[in-house]
């Protein structure tokens, strides 16, 4: 008989080896969820140290259900709403039969917005890294990742420590000229 432990761990771990930017392979750069939760969880514990033991749980285990789901584009769900509430509903099925999600690890709703901020956030990274490295696909993503944070948190307080990040990565990105415009056409910088 298996142990039960062995095969709760293997579920769990098996979300990390998930690769991300499965549709945009020119912006992957081999990125997995583990590689991405950990610099999530970075992200969240260093701009907001005194966040709780849940929301440290909630970030580490946001993407684990993507074993089951896939990586759907955030993008494709915010325009077909209806598949996002599916595939929302799998992802929680999912997350409840391993003990990792909403209804076991309770978070409040700021808890939830520095998760996404946080999450959101490692993507203009990621594509900042890309850029500097040469790959000029990663463009429209960090500008969509940039536009996502300033427009969805712009009013909120735990936002304020954000902006400079994302206004200084928008200004040392190589591609700044570019990028700049499209920035400075939606947002006085």
């Amino acid at each position: 008989m298996e142990d039960k432990n062995l095969k709760l761990l293997e579920k769990r771990l098996r979300g990390g080896q998930v690769l991300r930017y499965h549709t945009r392979p020119e912006i992957m750069n081999g990125q997995n969820v583990a590689a991405h939760t950990w610099k999530t969880v970075v992200i969240l514990h260093t701009l907001w140290p005194d966040v709780s033991k849940n929301t440290l749980l909630h970030m580490l285990y946001h993407d684990v259900a993507e074993f089951e789901t896939g990586d759907m584009p955030a993008t494709t769900k915010w325009k077909y709403d209806e598949l996002a509430q599916i595939m929302n509903r799998v992802e929680s099925d999912y997350e409840d039969q391993l003990g990792i999600g909403e209804n076991t690890i309770k978070v409040s709703p700021r808890e939830k917005s520095l998760c996404d901020m946080a999450d959101k956030l490692e993507l203009v990274f990621h594509c900042h890294r890309l850029l500097k490295e040469g790959n000029t696909h990663a463009e429209d993503v960090f500008i969509k990742g940039y536009n996502y944070l300033r427009s969805k948190y712009k009013d909120n307080k735990d936002f304020k420590i954000v902006v400079p990040i994302l206004e200084e990565l928008a200004k040392t990105n190589p591609r700044k000229d570019s990028i700049q415009d499209m920035l400075e056409k939606l947002y006085s910088m």
